[in-house]
């Protein structure tokens, strides 16, 4: 399980099986899920559980995916992660909870997904701020955004991310990617 980690205002913690309701608003609502994948909304609250078993994954240090509470309240996610190569299995299937094909991936990623009442907060920079922290070992670090979500693009600039284009090298479609090398 992913470090707790804390900063003045933010827990980010290991998702929990009471986490499923949260999940659900957030990703049955087509503003958040049009910037996510192929944009499909969930439907039925089976698929927030399920993703629990995802979301709780064990990754090597200082990777993970972590619920983001603000006031005792899961308002996102934010994950540290090996990100999918386009053509690769986990790319067809980043839901995946095989973990020999969720390591498989030669690049890290990083990312958030926040519940719209969440969002203009700066919570994503926050959360996101400190995971890169946590992971300074790191030495570097992508981000890909869909190119016409400009607010995750702005946080990725705040993060101190380079913006390097577009780029179809992740995930099967064409994303702007963010580098971060330190």
């Amino acid at each position: 399980m992913p470090a707790t980690l804390t900063t003045d205002r933010l827990v980010l913690r290991t998702f929990r099986e009471d986490d499923a309701t949260a999940l659900f608003d957030m990703h049955s609502r087509e503003e958040v899920q049009r910037w996510i994948g192929d944009g499909q909304v969930m439907t039925d609250p089976a698929e927030a559980v399920s993703s629990i078993a995802r979301r709780r994954m064990e990754f090597p240090e200082p990777m993970g995916i972590w619920a983001i509470d603000l006031e005792d309240r899961l308002v996102g996610t934010l994950l540290l992660k090996p990100i999918p190569i386009s053509g690769t299995p986990l790319s067809a299937d980043p839901r995946t909870t095989d973990l020999d094909h969720a390591l498989s991936s030669p690049d890290v990623e990083i990312g958030w997904h926040l519940h719209p009442d969440a969002w203009g907060r700066s919570i994503a920079t926050e959360a996101a701020t400190r995971v890169l922290e946590h992971a300074v070992a790191l030495t570097r670090i992508v981000a890909v955004t869909h190119p016409d979500n400009h607010a995750s693009q702005r946080v990725a600039l705040r993060l101190g991310m380079a913006d390097v284009g577009t780029t179809e090298r992740y995930y099967d479609t064409t994303t702007r990617l963010f580098v971060l090398e330190r």
